[in-house]
Order: structure tokens, then sequence, then C-alpha cells
């Protein structure tokens, strides 16, 4: 108690030097919060990059002149529909259906739809949920199921006589390739289909076929399956998950066999390239990056720049206390006891700047408590560094020197 009532008695005596050097202390942890705030604020738009740009993929031919109509192995469908890389995958198929049963030769009457199977209602371009008009109890998510329902265009629907909740036998044929660029269309299965809601595509689809039924993705591989036919999708694109990962991602995309697309191949229908739209994500990422490097590297500086500060304050304050210390020595105060109680003076002092600039700091800085109290803690500790520094070399004086001098 004897040693904070001195320090205190201290304070007050030499008021304007505690207030001059609570004023340093205080711009110091106010100007570090700023520092600890920006950095902050690099490291989280860095980590929510990925909510504001989005990473889009997809496959396409080797030479990349085509992202739909190509022959994409179930294999490869499946690992993509599995991947912990990607989100958000549409998966398409192109048939051509009729409403009955029919014979083959009698086709060119009877398939008369564009129909297209798919994971999710983006199977077709620009079609919207509000474009969808559902019986009462389906299921919105069927296009994720095996289960044998569709989407019919109204236009078919009151052509036909039909309504959304009748149940319709459909003939399905499916796209073959040839070795040669020939392409074929070839009885795959005859079966019954629940409609389950109507679709009028009032978007711009970008094409204008494959719009007049819409099938579960997994019934019609289902229907690939039982006709003993290879299934190949024709079309799929996803986003990436994590665009933080982009690396991990591609390794994984390489490892599943997607190449890299090479406009000098030649034209094929095979999708095995993979495009990645993802440019504009780097060049961001890469300028919060340089702005956390350079921040992150002004760091031991700043540490090195309190401490001096902590060194030069104390040297400066400490020599006009020259006699004091010496007076307290020759009164029988240990070196230590000195050091200790102007040690306890500039720690109050320290403490109260931090709280100070800590203060000053939270309506410009967007760090929490732990950050204030992290910064003070490391404030504190570099400024005592320094400061304790000052007053070792003061400790070396020779107390007979400095009375005999004021003498």
């Amino acid at each position: 108690m004897f040693s904070i009532r001195t320090a205190v008695r201290s304070l007050k005596r030499c008021k304007y030097k505690s207030i001059l050097s609570m004023f340093i202390c205080a711009v110091a942890t106010f100007l570090m919060n700023l520092y600890a705030a920006n950095v902050q604020d690099s490291a989280r738009m860095l980590q929510k990059l990925p909510e504001a740009m989005e990473v889009s993929a997809g496959i396409s031919n080797l030479d990349g002149s085509l992202d739909q109509g190509l022959k994409i192995k179930e294999k490869l469908v499946n690992q993509l529909l599995e991947s912990e890389y990607v989100k958000a995958p549409v998966i398409t198929v192109q048939l051509m259906t009729g409403f009955g049963e029919f014979k083959e030769e009698d086709w060119v009457e009877n398939l008369t739809m564009y129909a297209r199977g798919s994971n999710d209602i983006r199977g077709i371009p620009g079609l919207n949920p509000e474009d969808i008009k559902l019986a009462e109890g389906a299921d919105p998510d069927f296009l994720m199921s095996d289960r044998r329902e569709c989407l019919v265009d109204e236009t078919i629907l009151k052509a036909r006589g039909l309504q959304v909740g009748d149940t319709v036998t459909l003939t399905i044929y499916y796209y073959r390739f040839g070795d040669y660029h020939e392409i074929f269309v070839d009885p795959l299965d005859v079966c019954e289909y629940y409609i389950a809601g109507s679709m009028n595509v009032s978007g711009d689809t970008g094409d204008s076929s494959y719009k007049d039924m819409l099938l579960p993705l997994k019934a019609v591989q289902d229907s690939f399956a039982r006709a003993g036919f290879p299934f190949y999708a024709d079309s799929c694109r996803f986003e990436v998950k994590n665009p933080l990962e982009l690396n991990a991602f591609k390794e994984q995309m390489h490892d599943f066999g997607l190449l890299p697309v090479a406009p000098s191949a030649d034209f094929y229908f095979d999708g095995n390239a993979l495009t990645v739209r993802d440019e504009t994500f780097i060049k961001a990422a890469e300028r919060i990056e340089e702005s956390l490097t350079l921040l992150r590297g002004f760091f031991p500086c700043i540490l090195v720049i309190v401490a001096a500060v902590g060194y030069l304050t104390a040297h400066l304050f400490v020599q006009s206390r020259r006699p004091e210390y010496a007076l307290m020595r020759s009164l029988g105060v240990g070196r230590g006891r000195s050091f200790y109680i102007f040690f306890l003076e500039y720690l109050i002092l320290a403490l109260l700047g931090c709280a100070l600039g800590s203060l000053c700091a939270a309506p410009l800085a967007s760090g929490g408590w732990k950050t204030f109290s992290g910064v003070a803690v490391l404030f504190t500790c570099c400024y005592l560094l320094g400061m304790s520094a000052a007053l070792l070399a003061m400790g070396r004086l020779s107390v007979m020197a400095v009375l005999t001098k004021n003498d």
C-alpha cells in the first residue's frame, strides 16, 4: 500500500506530466485499435467474399464450343452430385416425348414434345417458381426424387384437354450420339407419369426447345437403367461451395477426369472439360489479401514503435525526477522498491490512457470488447517494456553524484 500511495501522490504532484503521458498512451491505443479494426475488416471481407461474389462452373466439350447437348457420363454426374466442393448443381438430359403408347414407325405424328429431365427447375432457363402451378398436396421438390411426376406446359395441357392432377402415359425417346457426330433419336421407355403441375415459361429461356415438359432426373435415370442403356446428361452447371477453396476444388475436378478447355482441340460432343468463371473473384480476393499482407507486415513495426514510445516518454519524464529518485534511495528505499514505485506510476497512466483511447475508438472501430482488451494488453506490455528499460537506466545513476550536483 505504501508503494501505491506514493505512486498516486507522485501522479498528483506531477499532474501535467501525468496528463501528457496518459494522452500519449490514449493516442497510441486509439491508433492501434483503428489498425486492428482494419485488419479485422479485411479478414472479414475475405471470409464473406464467397457470399457476395459466387463462382459458377460447368461442363463443356474439350474445345469449349458447347455447354449443352453434351455427352456427360453418369459416373461424372454422380461424382459431381456427391462432391463436397459443389453447390446447387443443375443436371439436365434432353428427351422427346409423346402422349400415349405408339409404335416406333408412328413417331412422326406422335413424338411431338420436347422434354427435359432435371433435378431442378433451373434446368429450363427462364423458368421461375412463380411460373409453376402445382397440384394440391404436390411436393415442390419432387424433381429431386425418383417419382414419376412431371411439369407440363399450360398450352399443351389446354390443347390436349388435360389438367393438373391427371395421370398420363408417356412414350419417351432419348438422344444417342454416333461415332461420327451423328445424333439419333431412339425409344427409351413407356410409363405413366402424374402431372404434378403446369408451367408457363415467362422469362427469356435462351433456348426455345425442351420446355414442353420437365421430368425428375432420377426417374429418367431409372428409365435408362431398366432399358439397359448407358445414361448421359446433356448439361451440367453448378456453383463452387467455397470459392476460397478453389485450388482444392480444381484438384478434385481433375481427379474426376475433367480437363481444362483447349480451344484448339477437335470438336466432340463428350462433356469432359471444366469451365470456371472465377476471374472476378480471384482478382477481388487477391486485392484483399494484398491489403491484409500489407497491414500484417506493419505489425512488428508497430510493436517496436510502441516500445520506443514507452522508452522515450519515461526517459524524458524521469530526467527532472532524478533528485527525487536519489532522495528515495538516500532515505533507505531499495533500488527494486524505487523501480517498483516509478513503474507503478506509469502502469496506472498506461491503463488510464488505454481506457480513454479504447473509448474514443469505439464509435469508429468495429472490434468488440475482446479486440479492445487485446489491444490494451498488447500496448501496455510493449509500452511498459520500453519504459522499464528507461527506468533501469535511471537505476544505474550514482545517488551521491545526483545529490552533490543539486547542492
